[in-house]
């Protein structure tokens, strides 16, 4: 029979190049193949091969986004069909079709790469759900990696404008400290793919809901990615002298999101996090990157010293009496104005008294991998954002970081 498209029988002539996503179908009943054409012509471009062969060849010469693959065939069965499109094209979209296999071959194959299977004889209307949550998945990932690409794109722009300025001691500490604010996000996007591995490994055992969580997981891997952006424009803004204005910003809004993102970071394992806010109402004036990234730097720092295992509270009140004095402050920080306070209260180790002073020093570390630049850094958007930070520690018992910024009423 050969490969043919949906307005030919020509065995030589390849789907004509449309908007539309080209799906491959392989199978070596006339049947079968002849039904899903008619199901899926108005959406894509259907390319149809009788032989696993066949379709193997067409996929070296043409973009394919999706394949149906009958299981069994007269030459090479789906499943080598199915590893022979992943060598060609990870992200090609990959359905099996059963109907003598067991279902545990079809899992197998799920296993191998493949999004999900069904029996013989199919239900047309879940042919049609499934392979359009399958290109929704397709559409998930390259997005993702269009952010990632643009993200390089940003780096490397970065690089030239180190390059090119003439405030060079400024723009090498600024570097610094864009590369570490860079690590936290990277570690959860890092622990986001793990469970995504882990998720993979498990679709033969509960397809349907595994895949509600493959795409949960992207969503939060691109606006991590989204995040890493904007904090490589921050320094690029920075390196053109190009002024910005602090905005109005929801304090909800931003302990839920470091609350969310903290719990994603791969060292947190047991550690119990919570968040509490006396008045969801409350504003802040201040960069909302900068003090979520503060957060974040902080809240990591907790979970990492408790060696995993612990409480972190992020807490919000408006400050009805400020300190006497603050390890570290804004020059434009003005305590007789109104304030509001965020602690960020562990349950750790605590900090000895003789380190204590030491802590918001540049490169001074206790890690033993440690750059000694995340609380440098916290002192520095901290003071972009017009605020101040003070720190208690007991021994034995925890540290509490408390940060005072400019509220809105």
């Amino acid at each position: 029979m050969g490969i043919y498209d949906t307005m030919v029988s020509d065995p030589v002539k390849p789907v004509e190049a449309t908007k539309k996503p080209t799906l491959l179908i392989v199978d070596d009943e006339d049947g079968p193949r002849e039904s899903l054409r008619i199901v899926f012509k108005d959406a894509y471009n259907c390319a149809m091969a009788s032989t696993g062969s066949e379709g193997v060849k067409y996929a070296e010469k043409h973009h394919v986004d999706a394949a149906i693959l009958d299981i069994r065939m007269p030459d090479i069965t789906g499943i080598e069909v199915l590893q022979r499109l992943k060598e060609i094209d990870s992200n090609i979209e990959c359905v099996m079709l059963t109907g003598y296999e067991t279902v545990e071959t079809a899992r197998a194959a799920v296993r191998l790469g493949a999004s999900d299977y069904l029996n013989k004889p199919f239900d047309v209307f879940t042919m049609r759900d499934l392979l359009q949550k399958c290109m929704a998945r397709r559409l998930s990932r390259q997005a993702v990696a269009k952010e990632l690409e643009t993200l390089q794109q940003d780096n490397e722009e970065m690089s030239r404008e180190l390059t090119d300025t003439k405030r060079a001691v400024t723009a090498s500490v600024l570097s610094a400290g864009v590369i570490h604010e860079l690590n936290n996000p990277l570690a959860i996007i890092s622990g986001y793919a793990e469970l995504l591995k882990r998720d993979l490994a498990a679709l033969g055992k509960n397809d349907h809901s595994t895949a509600a969580h493959l795409q949960e997981g992207l969503a939060l891997i691109q606006q991590e990615i989204i995040r890493c952006k904007d904090i490589a424009q921050r320094f690029l803004t920075f390196a053109r002298s190009a002024g910005n204005e602090p905005q109005i910003v929801a304090v909800d809004e931003l302990l839920e999101d470091a609350v969310s993102l903290i719990r994603a970071h791969p060292s947190r394992r047991r550690v119990e996090i919570s968040r509490f806010i006396s008045d969801r109402t409350m504003k802040i004036e201040a960069y909302p990157t900068e003090i979520l990234q503060v957060l974040i730097n902080l809240g990591v720092n907790a979970v990492q010293a408790m060696d995993g295992d612990g409480t972190l509270v992020l807490d919000a009140e408006p400050a009805t009496e400020m300190p006497a004095r603050y390890p570290m402050r804004s020059d434009a920080f003005d305590p007789t104005k109104p304030h509001l306070r965020i602690d960020i209260r562990d349950s750790g180790p605590g900090i000895s008294p003789e380190m204590l002073p030491r802590i918001f020093d540049p490169y001074f570390t206790t890690k033993e991998k440690g750059t000694g630049l995340g609380l440098a850094i916290v002192c520095k958007l901290v003071a972009n954002c017009n605020g101040a930070l003070t720190v208690k520690s007991v021994v034995g018992s925890g540290t509490t970081f408390s940060l005072y910024l400019p509220r809105v009423d």
